[in-house]
């Protein structure tokens, strides 16, 4: 009886298979050239590209598209916006990329902003003003490969805005990669996969990755999203599967960066299935990229993994041009070279040496005596030392403080349309403040500031003239 039932079951299964998966073919080329060894995938099965850069592979029969791991020293047509790494899957067994080639992989550069965040056509047009020519001169002065991510919150509950970010970050001159934030979803469908649609109607998957040089950019959907703005952090299993399936093809010396928009320990806690997503990534080198406070902070996760919370590009949403935590409005710029990585936060309209602001004494309620110095890219590793009348005092006393400057920014600005500050635009304390606090007989203040990489800052208040006097330069570490 069993025998005569086997083929039966099994042609049953095959039945099934066909209904849940199909094969397709395709292939990946720059020009003439054939591309070997590309990862595709559906978002749940992978691939590689054979010697003649073909491929196929079987991809799950709802499956929204069929796109590519992009090589480092390549790139998809970016003249929409959006590099070209993807294709819709539906009503296609075919799919061939053609891919364009970029300046040589080494050095390569990532220029990371982080929430944009406009709501209106006013605020459109100031992110299209300074914040696009400022990157556009910065990725011009950068030799070697480069490329930009905007870290979410690309637009602000007006998914149509996406078109015209497109249209208009086209002008840095390079290929910039989006991530989703929680604004970039729809308020009126309900469900995550409902309200994220459009989204990926314009700016393709939620969740790919590309290669730079040895390394590897995962990005990743870290908003789970409901309705009407509640959503929540965190990576669905579908995803964390994904990211399995991915690493098994990324060798185990690549470095990682994994690009999301809510950082790492969200509002203190952790993200759903954070532990389970460090462990995948347990042993291997990770920067993550986040965005989405609107503040500095870099945070040691491990010893292999490191958090850079980066500021707004907006400000404090077009109404400053400060961040709640007193960060100028800006970006972080990343260089790896060999194996050697390094970055800076670089202010809009400002220098890269801009990397500290001093505040003089009695602009701060809480250290009314001090000078305070705000670093806003402050890590362990750097240095924030100072000097009273030419002798050393050493570091700094490190302090959880509002930014003076925000405050005084943001109250002017609310109080000249007659409104109170909105509880969410309030000044937020942050810890990359350092005070100083001189003697009664001082009458001179020097503050330095060394970066993990050695670029130092100094500046000058002579506390006996009713003008304050700052002499500021920068020098290379020794």
């Amino acid at each position: 009886m069993l025998k005569k039932v086997l083929p039966f079951i099994l042609v049953l299964a095959g039945m099934c298979l066909s209904v849940e998966a199909r094969t397709v073919k395709g292939t990946v080329k720059s020009g003439k050239e054939r591309l070997a060894g590309v990862i595709v995938t559906d978002g749940v099965n992978f691939t590689a590209t054979r010697k003649n850069g073909s491929f196929s592979f079987e991809i799950s029969d709802n499956a929204e598209f069929v796109y590519i791991v992009t090589p480092s020293g390549y790139c998809g047509d970016w003249s929409s916006g959006v590099p070209a790494f993807y294709i819709y899957a539906s009503g296609r067994d075919r799919f061939d990329f053609q891919l364009q080639r970029l300046k040589e992989a080494e050095p390569y550069h990532i220029i990371a902003i982080a929430d944009p965040q406009p709501n209106t056509d006013g605020q459109f047009a100031e992110f299209a003003g300074e914040p696009i020519s400022d990157l556009t001169r910065t990725a011009s002065s950068l030799e070697g490969q480069v490329v930009g991510l905007a870290l979410g919150d690309i637009s602000w509950d007006r998914i149509e805005l996406l078109d015209r970010y497109k249209a208009n970050i086209v002008r840095t001159g390079i290929p910039f990669y989006p991530v989703i934030g929680n604004h970039d979803h729809e308020v009126t469908p309900e469900g995550d996969r409902r309200t994220s649609e459009s989204y990926r109607k314009k700016m393709g998957p939620a969740n790919y990755a590309f290669r730079l040089g040895n390394d590897v950019v995962i990005v990743l959907d870290n908003i789970v999203y409901k309705v009407a703005a509640r959503c929540s952090t965190g990576y669905t299993d579908e995803i964390v599967s994904w990211v399995r399936g991915l690493l098994k093809w990324i060798p185990s010396d690549s470095m990682i960066y994994v690009a999301q928009h809510a950082p790492l320990g969200h509002e203190g806690g952790t993200v759903g299935n954070e532990d389970v997503l460090l462990d995948l990534l347990s042993g291997r080198k990770v920067e993550f990229l986040s965005g989405h406070n609107h503040v500095n902070r870099n945070s040691v996760i491990s010893e292999n993994v490191f958090s850079h919370n980066i500021a707004a590009i907006c400000g404090a949403w077009w109404d400053t041009e400060h961040c709640i935590d007193g960060s100028p409005r800006g970006y972080k710029v990343f260089t790896k070279t060999g194996d050697s990585l390094s970055w800076y936060y670089k202010p809009v309209a400002f220098g890269k040496e801009h990397i500290a602001e001093l505040i003089p004494s009695g602009r701060v309620e809480e250290y009314p005596d001090a000078v305070i110095v705000n670093v806003w890219d402050w890590d362990p590793c750097w240095k924030v030392e100072w000097y009273e009348d030419g002798v050393y005092k050493g570091p700094m006393e490190q302090v959880n403080i509002a930014s003076p400057v925000y405050i005084a920014e943001i109250q002017r600005f609310y109080g000249s349309i007659g409104k109170p500050v909105p509880n969410w635009k309030r000044p937020r304390p942050s810890v990359h403040n350092f005070a100083a606090h001189p003697s009664p007989t001082a009458r001179q203040i020097t503050v330095v500031v060394q970066t993990r990489f050695g670029q130092k800052w100094q500046q000058t208040v002579e506390l006996t003239s009713s003008v304050t006097r700052l002499q500021e330069h920068l020098s290379d570490g020794e």
